[in-house]
C-alpha cells in the first residue's frame, strides 16, 4: 500500500512541476505540442521496445494466454464505451478516455508491488495490445469527423513499435546491448516527461470547471469503478488464474493514460476534455485502487 501511495504521490508531484511551469511561462502551448509529438513519435515507442527485450520465456502458453486476454480487454471496453458514449451522447473523446488506462506509469509499479516482479513483463503485454488499440482506434476516433483521415496515418510509429516489440518477444530476437541501453534511455524520459506535459496542460483548465462539471463524475465512476468490475463479472469464468485476473482489473481500474493527452496534443483532440478527466480519475484512483485491490 505504502508503494502505491508513493506512485500517486509522485504521479501529482511531476503533475504538480508542469503546471507551476505553465503558470511561471516555462511551458507554452507550442512547447505542449512540439514535447507530445516527441513523446508519441520517439520515446513511447522507445518504452514499448524496450519492454520485450531481455525477457524470457518459461512459459508461452501463458504468455498467450495474457496476449489473447489484453485484445479482449480492448475489443470489450471500446464496445461498452461506444454504448455509453452515444447513449448519453457524451462528446467522442470519452471513448478514449474511457478505453486507455495508466498502464506504463501507475500499472507496473502497482502490479509489481502486490504480485511481485514476475508479473511485470504480463503488464507489458497489456501495453503491447494497448499501443496497437491507440495507435490505430484511438487515432481513428479522433480523425472520425475529419475528411483529411486517412488509413496511412495508422501506420505509425506507436503501431510499428507495438509489431517490433511482439516480434522480438516471440522469436527471442537477440538486441545488442548499445542498443538496448540506447533505447531503455529513451523510453526512461516519457514517464516524467508525460506527466510534467499533463500538468501543464492542466494549468490551461479551471480547475473550479472541473469540479462543477457534472459528466466529468459520472466518467470518473465509469471508468475507475464500473469499468474494472463489469471485466470482472465477464472474465472470472473464463480466467481462473487469480494473479492473471487481478492484473486485468488492476490495470482497468487505473486513471485515464497519459498517452490520450499526447495523442491529443498530436491530433487536435479535446485536450481540456481530457485534462480535466486525467485530473479527476488520478485524485479518485488514490481512494477507488485500494478499494478494488481489497475486494478483487
Amino acid at each position: 500500500m505504502n508503494n502505491i501511495l508513493s506512485q500517486l504521490v509522485l504521479l501529482f508531484g511531476l503533475m504538480a512541476i508542469g503546471f507551476i511551469c505553465k503558470k511561471g511561462k516555462v511551458l507554452d502551448g507550442n512547447s505542449d505540442k512540439n514535447i507530445s509529438k516527441f513523446l508519441v513519435n520517439v520515446t513511447i515507442p522507445a518504452t514499448i521496445i524496450s519492454s520485450s527485450i531481455g525477457q524470457s520465456i518459461e512459459n508461452r502458453m501463458q504468455v498467450m494466454v495474457v496476449l489473447l486476454l489484453a485484445a479482449a480487454v480492448f475489443i470489450i471496453t471500446p464496445l461498452f464505451s461506444h454504448f455509453f458514449v452515444h447513449r448519453l451522447k457524451l462528446d467522442n473523446t470519452y471513448k478514449l478516455m474511457l478505453n486507455y488506462s495508466n498502464l506504463g506509469f501507475m500499472g507496473i509499479p502497482i502490479v509489481s508491488s502486490i504480485y511481485g516482479n514476475k508479473a511485470v513483463f504480463d503488464v507489458s503485454i497489456f501495453m503491447m495490445v494497448f499501443n496497437i488499440s491507440l495507435f490505430s482506434y484511438g487515432v481513428s476516433v479522433l480523425q472520425e469527423h475529419k475528411q483529411s483521415w486517412d488509413f496511412k496515418k495508422m501506420i505509425n510509429p506507436g503501431i510499428l513499435s507495438a509489431f517490433c516489440a511482439i516480434g522480438i518477444f516471440m522469436f527471442d530476437l537477440p538486441i545488442a546491448s548499445p542498443i538496448a541501453n540506447l533505447i531503455s534511455s529513451v523510453g526512461s524520459i516519457t514517464t516524467p516527461l508525460a506527466m510534467i506535459i499533463i500538468g501543464s496542460t492542466i494549468g490551461t483548465v479551471n480547475l473550479k470547471d472541473v469540479f462543477q462539471d457534472k459528466t466529468i463524475y459520472l466518467y470518473t465512476l465509469l471508468k475507475l469503478v464500473v469499468y474494472p468490475a463489469v471485466l470482472w463479472v465477464i472474465l472470472h469464468f473464463f480466467i481462473h488464474n487469480s494473479m492473471i485476473l487481478g492484473i486485468t482489473v488492476i490495470l482497468s481500474s487505473l486513471p485515464t493514460a497519459g498517452n490520450v493527452s499526447m495523442l491529443c496534443l498530436e491530433y487536435n483532440g479535446n485536450i481540456q476534455l481530457v485534462t480535466k478527466g486525467t485530473f479527476m480519475t488520478t485524485l479518485c484512483s488514490i481512494f477507488t485502487i485500494p478499494i478494488l485491490m481489497y475486494l478483487f
